[in-house]
């Protein structure tokens, strides 16, 4: 079996995490990942459909917007600690444009203090879309849980292991959602990092099966970061028409590439290409306000994941590697067969490989 340092670091059984997929709900996937040996993530919520973005515009609405979310986290995180007796983690997006993260924080601080099993559990909080130093954040490990941040370049990385970070999660260009300003791709940037520092690596973005987690393991990583290929699975939260659009993508785009990368109000984003995301990059292109960015990305951002499934106009963010997904598995399925396949290519390079 294999076994890598992140495994005992984070009391799980195979070296694989899900990633977060905020603002969206993510509970049931959690659980799902945890209980079938891996780290599921609770992801940084917004409160409702209106979501983060709009709330935002309201000043006079900020502390409601604030209990807002400290309700839905806390349901989040309770619905995970019944459902797994695992351990998982949680995110939280440190970025400016986030008011909420240190209220969040101390949430989550007092929760575990009230409940023993919960803070045996509640092990990790990754950081991301922001600064790992800022002073709030020392919490974190303060409160006895480990502290790993998103990075997107080695300088980054060397400035969150200088802060005292227990971890990194780097994450190349190919993956979904928010991706760095410079295209670094996996390949590149996870062994670099890895030479940079001495913390764990965990490595993300177009990783969806056995292979990418042999490639992490020998580029130095102690594990990899799923997202897009967990948004595919059975307990995903998402509406099973995004699930049908990733697997369909290969055959829409089999020319050129299913998904593009666009500046939106909060930065560069990888969506899935349909009439949203196309109009989002002509509305880029075209120097649109920040305004006009901010009102049509925030239309779009439950319409797909939510209940109405409109995948032609609503966002879909969603990695590269979404061409080479082709079923909707179970997490627990996902997991075992991406540990079978990493075992097997090990097995089989070292009777095809002399040194």
């Amino acid at each position: 079996m294999i076994k890598t340092e992140i495994c005992d670091l984070l009391g799980i059984k195979y070296p694989i995490i899900q990633a977060p997929m905020g603002p969206y709900e993510t509970s049931d996937l959690a659980s799902a990942v945890s209980n079938a040996g891996g780290l599921g993530i609770v992801s940084h919520p917004a409160p409702s459909e209106v979501g983060l973005i709009f709330e935002l515009l309201a000043p006079a609405r900020v502390q409601e917007f604030l209990e807002n979310v400290k309700r839905t986290m806390l349901a989040a995180i309770q619905k995970v600690n019944k459902n797994t007796d695992k351990p998982f983690g949680l995110n939280i997006r440190v970025a400016p444009e986030q008011p909420d993260a240190p209220y969040l924080l101390d949430m989550i601080i007092e929760e575990r203090e009230k409940d023993p099993q919960l803070a045996k559990k509640l092990k990790l909080i990754i950081t991301s879309a922001g600064d790992p130093t800022l002073p709030y954040l020392k919490k974190i490990k303060e409160a006895g849980m480990l502290h790993f941040h998103n990075v997107p370049t080695v300088y980054h990385a060397k400035k969150a292991e200088k802060a005292g970070l227990d971890g990194l999660v780097v994450t190349g260009y190919e993956a979904g959602g928010h991706v760095a300003y410079e295209p670094i791709h996996t390949i590149v940037l996870v062994p670099a990092v890895v030479e940079a520092v001495k913390i764990p690596v965990v490595a993300g973005g177009g990783i969806c099966d056995g292979a990418g987690l042999v490639a992490a393991l020998a580029f130095g990583a102690q594990g990899v970061y799923i997202g897009t290929r967990f948004i595919v699975t059975k307990e995903c939260e998402f509406n099973q028409k995004v699930k049908e659009a990733i697997i369909e993508a290969k055959e829409k785009f089999p020319k050129v590439t299913a998904t593009l990368v666009t500046q939106g109000y909060f930065g560069p984003l990888r969506h899935l290409k349909n009439e949203f995301s196309l109009k989002l990059q002509e509305m880029v292109a075209k120097k649109a306000s920040p305004q006009e960015l901010l009102e049509y990305e925030g239309k779009a951002t439950f319409l797909a994941k939510g209940p109405q499934g409109n995948v032609v106009n609503g966002a879909i963010w969603c990695g590269q590697v979404g061409i080479r997904i082709n079923d909707i598995p179970s997490a627990k399925e996902l997991i075992e067969r991406i540990m079978k396949e990493a075992e097997e290519i090990i097995e089989r390079l070292s009777t095809r490989v002399t040194a």
